[in-house]
């Protein structure tokens, strides 16, 4: 992304110092985890996160969206989601360098193929729950043409190298954005699957109910699916021991000829509903400090379902 907007002693800092230092600890990062087995890197850096998570800003905010999200619960019970939650998401990062071998060894489990209609295309649609990067792992596994969006980082060279990682997905990647938006489409109608994690605040996105609470939503996928007629499933990503990740995934939604907003918003709902039903049975799997709901809960520690 670019820095003209910065001044120029911010820019220095940031192409020189800053960015330098952060690719500096993700070649250390790398470097460790690949004297790791799988198992071990796993382990190790769910740990670190589990220590060091609940220190930095995003705990707050963390804890501060669970009580948004599920006022039933009390201190105690947020806080073991939340040291889970850290733990599961050093577990992802120890094992995103390893996806390829943890499908070869059959830690990432596949239910649901059945569903598939190979021949047609559609959207795969997924949240951040449990390891959501073996949902990527669909197309090396049934040998299936996919697509992901690709979100780049500030950092040039960690987002080249990250871009470069998710290469080992074999599939069509696109940036974030008109490029994205095109190659969906290309996808699809090549007979390809495009692959979505659709659980996140975005600001051209439509409001939907999320916990029983607005929440901009992602819907290109909906209008695109009616349009082109291709199917829609779902795919759940849970991590059932250790790392060993089960994804399941859902019959087909078809949503042929049925472009009207009505349709489209409904169809939405139905998407939050069924995350908000994975992430009720495995809430320590969530990506919390998300910001889901924009800045709505600043100031709000003590919110109050409608």
């Amino acid at each position: 992304m670019s820095l003209s907007y910065r001044r120029l002693p911010a820019r220095l800092f940031y192409r020189f110092i800053l960015w330098p230092l952060e690719t500096l600890l993700l070649g250390v990062f790398l470097a460790l985890n690949a004297i790791l087995n799988i198992r071990g890197a796993s382990y190790l850096f769910g740990l670190i996160f589990r220590t060091i998570g609940p220190l930095t800003p995003w705990h707050r905010r963390a804890n501060q969206q669970l009580q948004w999200a599920m006022p039933e619960l009390g201190v105690q019970g947020r806080a073991e989601i939340l040291d889970a939650m850290w733990q599961n998401l050093g577990r992802n990062i120890g094992e995103y360098p390893k996806l390829e071998a943890m499908l070869r060894q059959g830690y990432i489990r596949f239910e649901g193929q059945e569903h598939l209609q190979k021949d047609t295309g559609g959207f795969i649609i997924g949240a951040h729950l449990g390891n959501w990067e073996a949902l990527a792992m669909i197309g090396p596994y049934l040998g299936l043409k996919t697509g992901l969006i690709y979100r780049p980082l500030n950092n040039p060279y960690i987002s080249f190298l990250l871009k470069k990682r998710a290469s080992t997905a074999e599939a069509d990647i696109y940036e974030k954005g008109r490029e994205a938006a095109m190659g969906m489409i290309s996808t699809v109608r090549k007979g390809g699957f495009m692959m979505i994690l659709a659980d996140q605040q975005l600001r051209e996105g439509d409001e939907v109910p999320f916990f029983g609470h607005p929440a901009h939503t992602a819907i290109a996928h909906f209008k695109i699916a009616a349009k082109t007629g291709v199917p829609i499933y779902f795919a759940r990503t849970v991590r059932t021991n250790g790392c060993h990740i089960t994804v399941t995934l859902s019959p087909p939604l078809h949503l042929e000829d049925k472009t009207g907003e009505a349709v489209i918003l409904d169809a939405a709902r139905q998407m939050n509903d069924r995350f908000e039903a994975w992430i009720r049975s495995h809430p320590e799997q969530w990506l919390w400090p998300h910001r889901r709901w924009g800045k709505k809960l600043a100031g709000k520690d003590t919110p109050k379902k409608s």
